[in-house]
């Protein structure tokens, strides 16, 4: 009976994994089935998928807070004038974008949840990528490998790798001297392959930089509003990574 729940498990994974790939119907639907099916055959009790959730409250709140201050920052305005000053100051060459979100996103990924810099900088992402005239989804793509590369600079940087360092009980010293490394190299494999796995974006220029729209930032208490609590967030996103590392210095 335990193997035939686990191959059932196996098999609707994988079965919701295609639904989520091919988009036949939406994800959340997906995901939402796949659960169903697992409590409707007794692989697992409703007692116990609400409280896998339940134990998932921190990413969950997570997700949806940093999503509704995204929401929130929209009218402003903000990304659409930042994407403009980041494709002025590149000069029109995507191959400075790309070296730039390279630049950006190691040193915050490496101190902050990569889940966390990636949502908080994504929205910069499609009205430079329009502006410069390219597909927006490489972009978002290069992001990825780069936040998940930069993640493995530290121990705090993903939350995956400070869990397994926590089981292996690792220091963030010894993670530093022993597998930081590996972060190393990751984001320089990244650096290095830009030019094939972008080729197209690569060589991309844009000449009529006079004919950029000039967006104007609209609303700016509540932008200035939203800057503060930005600002707190990553302090107590800091503040925890400090206190994980002292806690680990400290024997």
């Amino acid at each position: 009976m335990e193997n035939w729940q686990a191959i059932l498990s196996i098999i609707t994974f994988i079965s919701v994994i295609i639904l989520v790939m091919t988009e036949w119907i939406h994800l959340t639907i997906a995901a939402l089935l796949g659960a169903l099916l697992l409590v409707f055959t007794n692989v697992m009790t409703l007692e116990e998928a609400v409280g896998y959730i339940g134990n998932s409250h921190g990413t969950l709140g997570l997700f949806f807070g940093v999503m509704v201050l995204v929401r929130a920052f929209e009218p402003t305005k903000i990304f659409d004038y930042l994407a403009t000053q980041i494709v002025l100051i590149a000069k029109g060459q995507s191959k400075c974008l790309l070296l730039g979100i390279v630049a950006i996103l190691t040193p915050i990924c490496a101190v902050l949840p990569n889940a966390t810099t990636v949502m908080l900088l994504a929205p910069l992402i499609p009205p430079m990528a329009q502006e410069v005239g390219i597909n927006f989804v490489p972009l978002l793509i290069l992001m990825v490998f780069v936040a998940n590369s930069a993640g493995l600079l530290t121990l705090v940087g993903d939350p995956a790798t400070f869990i397994v360092g926590d089981a292996v009980n690792i220091s963030f010293i010894d993670y530093l001297f022993k597998l930081s490394l590996g972060g190393v190299i990751a984001v320089a494999v990244v650096i290095a392959t830009l030019p094939f796995l972008f080729r197209k974006i690569w060589n991309t220029q844009l000449d009529n930089l006079e004919e950029l729209p000039h967006p104007q930032i609209n609303h700016p208490r509540a932008l200035s509003l939203g800057a503060v609590i930005v600002f707190f967030s990553c302090y107590f996103f800091s503040l925890e990574n400090l206190y994980q590392f002292r806690s680990r210095l400290l024997p």
